[in-house]
């Protein structure tokens, strides 16, 4: 990853950062310093990836255009989209998932299937019924110092940044 050429998903200097993440989680015990760290980092790039696979929303969470955002508010019932931003990783994965034509959305619908075929209550009280409401959980618990480390969470965070990384062409 760290040699591949930078993408729109994985700019430049940015590939870097996150390729060393993925050798911190693939080469530490899932309880270490170092996976509590890569998990955090991890954690933090996904909302990019939702919103710039999503078509619809350009990197920073803006619309592409009034198009877009009609076209999602159609398709999606939530009133944060009226919004000029969209500024929630849970959300920015179900928009990225309206466009069923990549790869990287089969795969993660088929995780969802998988995973979350019955929504699961969580403290707070949330639900989570996809994997958008599983990295807003766990990035909402440790931001808000709920929790100190989400290392459980660094392996399953790793495989998503492959399928992101292998899929996003």
């Amino acid at each position: 990853m760290a040699t591949a050429k930078p993408s729109i998903v994985l700019p430049d200097r940015y590939i870097e950062h996150v390729a060393y993440a993925l050798h911190m989680a693939a080469s530490n015990r899932f309880t270490s310093p170092p996976a509590a760290i890569a998990a955090v980092y991890l954690a933090t790039r996904f909302e990019f990836y939702f919103r710039v696979l999503s078509g619809k929303l350009n990197g920073d969470g803006t619309w592409v255009s009034p198009a877009a955002q009609q076209t999602t508010r159609s398709a999606i019932n939530d009133s944060r989209l009226a919004r000029n931003r969209v500024s929630s990783v849970s959300l920015a994965y179900k928009i990225m998932k309206l466009n069923q034509s990549q790869s990287i959305v089969q795969h993660f619908t088929a995780l969802d299937n998988a995973l979350y075929a019955t929504p699961t209550t969580v403290v707070g009280p949330m639900t989570v019924a996809d994997l958008g409401d599983r990295i807003e959980f766990g990035r909402h618990a440790v931001g808000h110092g709920h929790w100190g480390d989400m290392s459980a969470e660094t392996l399953f965070y790793g495989l998503m940044t492959s399928l992101v990384f292998y899929n996003a062409g």
